[in-house]
């Protein structure tokens, strides 16, 4: 069962909380509306083509939507998007996509959307004004393939790896204790993570992230890219390595938080609160499930210290679903629920 405490009432942070206010952003952007300073020039000829023939993908595709630095103001306008599907469609007109700047220009753009997430549809102008009907049906394909592989929701779990060894070393003392005839050891992050995800009654597949110093790195290099099975899914386990290990959590989580549905945190710190709340829905939910007058923040659930000792007390994260730290390391560890 997850536990609640009671909270202040808070306003959902921006969006642009953990944002530096110097330098360019390590991570890409989000697709956000056209900034203030755009005056929208009005569809070109082939975009208005090609939106002729969208039927029953017009009310899915979007127009008009900037990924970028807000600093910068908006860096990349694309032409559709299909979200859901983490689809860019893009149209080259002959006149602005050419000449050998452009194209180079072009394949630095695409990048960065790969990087955001999205994989980029191209069609010359060439092909639109031959048949855009054609590139059409090929984008309704190609949406229609994605959306029949995709999972029903995309989970992401963070990891702040120095809390969670932190976690481990205490709880293996405290199990020892009232365990004395058991010999203990303390659990790897491959054994934990699986357990992990029992705990949080989650299944299905999983994108993990673990951010850690960089001279801690060497412990767990080896588990960057790989899938570890658990009863009801996998889980793809991916590594960070930077000084403020923490901080960068927190702007990785905030940048790309359009690519996921659902947010996981193994940490306990107050550095996480803004961009943890951010990311979550602004309202909350009228119950838990089988329980009644207990209001939670949906979207999201925690693996942290108990009520006594979280940092989140006094906070928005006191209204996200959680669990006891201790009760997946001590299962990883080997002990059976009622032995914790």
């Amino acid at each position: 069962m997850y536990e609640n405490i009671s909270v202040r009432d808070k306003r959902r942070p921006t969006s642009d909380t953990f944002v530096g206010s110097k330098g360019s952003m390590r991570y890409p952007g989000q697709p956000e509306s056209p900034p203030g300073w755009y005056h929208d020039r009005g569809q070109s000829y082939i975009e208005r083509q090609f939106s002729k023939e969208l039927d029953d993908l017009a009310a899915r595709i979007e127009s008009e939507h900037w990924f970028g630095d807000p600093e910068k103001h908006g860096r990349y306008r694309v032409d559709f998007i299909l979200k859901d599907a983490r689809l860019i469609i893009e149209l080259d007109g002959h006149e602005f996509h050419s000449t050998r700047e452009q194209l180079e220009k072009d394949a630095i753009r695409q990048r960065y959307l790969t990087r955001a997430g999205y994989s980029v549809i191209r069609f010359t102008g060439r092909e639109i004004n031959r048949n855009a009907e054609a590139c059409v049906r090929e984008v309704r394909e190609m949406y229609q393939e994605r959306m029949q592989r995709a999972p029903a929701k995309y989970r992401v779990l963070y990891i702040d790896y120095q809390f969670l060894v932190r976690q481990m070393a205490e709880a293996i003392r405290f199990y020892q204790g009232i365990h004395p005839s058991r010999h203990l050891e303390m659990p790897t992050l491959e054994e934990f993570i699986p357990h992990a995800v029992d705990w949080l009654h989650e299944k299905s597949f999983i994108t993990a992230f673990v951010f850690l110093p960089p001279e801690e790195k060497c412990r767990i290099s080896h588990l960057e890219g790989v899938v570890a099975e658990y009863d009801n899914g996998e889980v793809r386990v991916n590594i960070v390595d930077d000084e403020m290990y923490s901080l960068e959590l927190g702007k990785h989580m905030m940048s790309f938080s359009h690519l996921f549905d659902d947010f996981y945190l193994v940490a306990d710190d107050p550095v996480y609160v803004d961009p943890l709340r951010s990311v979550l829905p602004a309202n909350l939910n009228e119950h838990l499930p089988g329980q009644t007058g207990l209001k939670y923040l949906p979207g999201g659930k925690i693996l942290r210290k108990g009520n006594d000792e979280t940092s989140f007390a006094g906070t928005d994260l006191a209204r996200v679903r959680w669990q006891d730290v201790w009760y997946p390391i001590g299962t990883s560890m080997g002990l059976a629920t009622h032995e914790l």
